[in-house]
């Protein structure tokens, strides 16, 4: 036999375990701990047989929200109301086993997962959620016992049916939830990060190049970015987001050139299907050199830049088209423009960059001739141990002789500049890891790259990295294992659920109807339609009609014998009484003959016999022929 009271408060307790886990981790210590708590002694009361009367509970709920209003700010909303949700739920868990708390703890269960998500939202969400709902399916089921009668037990083949078709009722509903998953609206989360962000330089895309404002640079291999593509050589894969072509303060910064005619790319199109991680900037990186971004509203420049007009502050999917090419061809360019320089420049640098532009040389030999130079300085490549002070591109050259992309892309690109050759910085990204089950490629954090490009007449914007020229350079991690499954259910769950937004909903809607406009039908269908429709309905009638079954003899007998006792008794039938319940309350002889026979055949699940039926057929006449 099967305790209802004892499996609707363990199914309870798992759905209030279910509601508080995604949350637990974002808790302040105070509602972390108070729900282990408060479960813990629920579990101790429903052992004892006890729980805390309201008269204990009310007082203790409006201490517990006045505690945790007084921390209410608009900076910390999402928090306290996370807070407030876990500790009531941990003292409804306290109280009576009644069917109201019961219905309330499902409801701040759910209140409590759906707070998770603005956090995160992730794979691990869907998880949560259909496993609540199934069990509150389970739990609302065994509700409806536990109503009748809080002690009802039921036997253990009973209970397994009862418990089975529940868990299956959530079950059947899916095919409906995933028809309207192209309907309903949905938010983009998280919504805020309260998460405080770590102090220092952090390795990622910036609008903005200063080398020496730091020793270190933190490495952070968070996701930028992931492209569904086909696989492209290494030596490629360079992600171009941001050129920087002026100087501001020895800082490199983005102006516009208005003097440089439209660029072209030639060669084979590769087509990218991007979806990038929520970003402060709103640059749209592609695989160099991009062509065009479509399916996201933005604005392009002539040197291969596209900004999105509209922040990247919830997951978003374009598409890009991209030439592989380390060349970006363009029939004039401001020559003065990029050959200004930084306000401060070292006497060493000046030097060697001035010999250069000073030897007669082409621009092309006046490349080669500055890369025989950084290779012979020996240069390594590193994040750690950087130079700063009054002048850290000198040092980086002829001293440390250590430092990042920055350091190496500054000192080229202005060197280049002193020699007579056009230049500037492009910023973006480095290699990417290619997860071959997925087919797509991850970008992280740690590979944010600046790069050179320097003008050849009569050739266009040549790409240089100089950074290839350094002892000990970085080279792309690999994920291989679990780590590249996981990425990629993450991924589709991002492609699948949380891309799939209200202008995504919108368009298919209007797709719709601009093909149900475009609908042409014959000219016969409206006639076949005038004969089919009638037709179908007769014979749908006609099937309805079959699939009536007539009543029994038993329902005949029964309903007649009530009938007449309601005319016999006025008032006195109430419908919700069995027919020995009627029988004992009214004292009706006839009702009693009647109800011993009905009972010995209909409650041991038979038929009646013609015999028994006859009978009854005679009970009920003399009940009508005779007076009460």
């Amino acid at each position: 036999m099967v305790r209802i009271d004892l499996l609707l408060s363990g199914l309870t307790a798992c759905i209030a375990l279910i509601g508080y886990l995604p949350l637990q981790g974002y808790l302040d210590p105070f509602a972390r701990f108070f729900f282990p708590a408060a479960l813990l002694a629920a579990a101790y009361l429903q052992v004892k047989g006890r729980a805390l009367p309201p008269r204990v509970l009310t007082p203790a709920s409006i201490l517990l929200f006045l505690y945790l209003a007084a921390q209410f700010s608009l900076s910390r909303l999402v928090p306290v109301t996370s807070d407030l949700l876990v500790v009531f739920l941990g003292v409804r868990l306290l109280g009576e086993r009644i069917g109201r708390n019961y219905l309330q703890a499902f409801a701040l269960s759910l209140f409590c997962l759906a707070a998770s998500s603005l956090y995160e939202i992730s794979a691990i969400f869907l998880v949560y959620l259909f496993s609540l709902l199934l069990m509150v399916a389970v739990a609302l089921v065994l509700l409806t016992f536990h109503a009748q009668d809080p002690a009802a037990v039921l036997p253990s083949r009973e209970a397994k049916k009862v418990l089975t078709v529940a868990a299956l009722m959530p079950v059947a509903s899916l095919p409906m939830l995933l028809f309207l998953f192209f309907f309903l609206p949905r938010t983009q989360y998280p919504i805020w990060n309260f998460m405080n962000a770590p102090a220092g330089k952090k390795t990622g895309l910036s609008d903005t190049v200063q080398p020496g404002t730091a020793q270190a640079v933190s490495e952070v291999k968070g996701a930028v970015l992931r492209a569904v593509t086909p696989k492209v050589p290494e030596q490629q894969l360079y992600w171009r987001a941001v050129v920087l072509n002026a100087f501001k303060n020895d800082a490199w910064v983005r102006e516009p050139a208005p003097n440089d005619a439209p660029a072209v790319t030639r060669g084979d199109a590769v087509l990218q299907e991007i979806y990038p991680e929520r970003t402060a900037t709103q640059y749209l990186p592609a695989l160099n050199v991009p062509r065009a971004i479509t399916d996201l509203r933005n604005d392009a420049s002539i040197d291969g830049v596209f900004v999105s007009r509209r922040p990247l502050d919830k997951k978003v999917r374009y598409l890009a088209e991209s030439v592989l090419a380390d060349t970006l061809q363009t029939r004039r360019i401001d020559r003065d423009f990029y050959l200004r320089l930084p306000e401060r420049i070292s006497e060493r640098m000046r030097g060697e960059g001035l010999a250069l532009a000073r030897s007669g040389r082409s621009s092309v030999e006046k490349m080669a001739a500055l890369e025989a130079f950084f290779r012979g300085q020996r240069l390594t490549y590193a994040n750690t141990g950087l130079p700063v002070g009054g002048d850290p591109l000198d040092a980086f050259l002829f001293e440390k002789k250590r430092g990042n992309c920055e350091y190496f892309a500054s000192c080229y690109a202005i060197l280049l500049r002193l020699a007579g050759v056009p230049s500037r910085l492009v910023g973006g990204y480095r290699g990417g890891t290619y997860n071959d089950v997925g087919g797509y490629y991850l970008v992280t954090e740690d590979m944010a790259h600046v790069w050179v490009e320097a003008y050849l007449d009569g050739v266009g914007w040549q790409t240089v990295d100089p950074s290839a020229w350094a002892l000990g350079r970085v080279r792309s991690r690999q994920v291989r294992g679990l780590a590249m499954y996981a990425d990629m259910v993450g991924f589709y769950w991002d492609k699948a659920v949380v891309t799939y937004d209200l202008d995504k909903q919108l368009a298919l809607v209007r797709n719709a109807g601009n093909k149900a406009r475009d609908l042409r039908l014959p000219p016969w269908f409206g006639k076949v339609m005038l004969l089919t429709v009638p037709v179908f309905a007769a014979l749908l009638l006609f099937v309805l009609w079959r699939r009536q079954r007539p009543p029994t003899a038993e329902a005949r007998l029964l309903r007649r014998m009530l009938r007449l006792l309601a005319k016999r008794y006025p008032g006195e039938i109430k419908g919700d009484e069995g027919i020995f319940e009627l029988s004992a309350r009214l004292n009706d002889r006839h009702l009693a003959r009647f109800a011993a026979l009905y009972g010995s055949a209909v409650y041991r699940d038979r038929p009646l016999t013609r015999a028994e039926a006859a009978e009854l057929e005679e009970i009920v006449r003399e009940a009508s022929q005779d007076r009460p």
